[in-house]
């Protein structure tokens, strides 16, 4: 609902651009200059610095959080703050990612409409109904296993795999969606499903039911990065 409300607004602002008057030509229509396409390297640059950002940010929140939890003595409260935390950073990293991209291109859904798909593309009502309870069980997992490593942030390397995944999972949404970048979306989706395998079997020595609680993230984010490449490879010559 957000992405669509940005894409009204988008449009409305172009049709006011389009339609003011200059001095030489009062009704002249302005033509808007289309921006130059980044270089591979830009683009890489582009995914290293929003991704470094985000984790970073990420990890220091979960950090105060800690000293939150560490200041708390009830063991219920401890328990709640803690979940609490997880929530937020599960849920809300994205808005986090759309803060530090501040892209100048608005979501278009009728892009997406327009790309060549493969035959077994899912409905699109699939996704959200699919990333609803994978995010829950997310948060669960995460949580139980921060209990298990006594809050640590910083020197716990299977919650750093885990919060790098969740920064990736939104870069690649920014890159794929907001960017139409076909190329440089493939290349992001496969690494966030490389530390999100990593981010899991890092989890799951920690304790199991962590563990098998992310593990149906890996084979959706599997499908996903499946359907992206099908999706580069049909529109490959576009």
């Amino acid at each position: 609902m957000a992405r669509l409300f940005l894409l009204a607004l988008a449009t409305a602002h172009a049709h006011t651009l389009r339609h003011t008057p200059t001095p030489q030509h009062p009704y002249h229509l302005l033509a808007a200059k289309p921006a130059p396409e980044p270089t591979p390297a830009a683009k890489l640059l582009d995914v290293g610095a929003a991704a470094a950002t985000e984790t970073l940010v990420l990890l220091c929140f979960l950090r105060t959080a800690a000293a939150l939890v560490a200041s708390v003595s009830d063991a219920r409260a401890k328990f709640v703050f803690g979940q609490l935390a997880w929530f937020l950073v599960v849920q809300g990293s994205s808005r986090l990612q759309g803060i530090v991209q501040k892209p100048d291109e608005t979501l278009s859904p009728e892009w997406y409409g327009k790309v060549v798909k493969p035959s077994w593309n899912p409905p699109a009502w699939l996704f959200p109904v699919m990333w609803i309870p994978l995010k829950l069980a997310q948060t669960v997992g995460a949580g139980i296993a921060w209990r298990a490593l006594d809050h640590k942030v910083f020197r716990s390397p299977a919650i750093i795999a885990f919060v790098m995944h969740l920064t990736l999972g939104d870069v690649w949404n920014s890159q794929f969606f907001v960017k139409q970048r076909i190329l440089t979306g493939l290349l992001v989706i496969y690494s966030f499903w490389g530390v999100l395998v990593a981010a899991t079997a890092l989890l799951t020595n920690v304790s199991p039911v962590a563990g098998a609680l992310v593990a149906p993230t890996v084979a959706w984010v599997f499908v996903a990065a499946a359907l992206n490449l099908d999706i580069w490879y049909l529109n490959r010559s576009r």
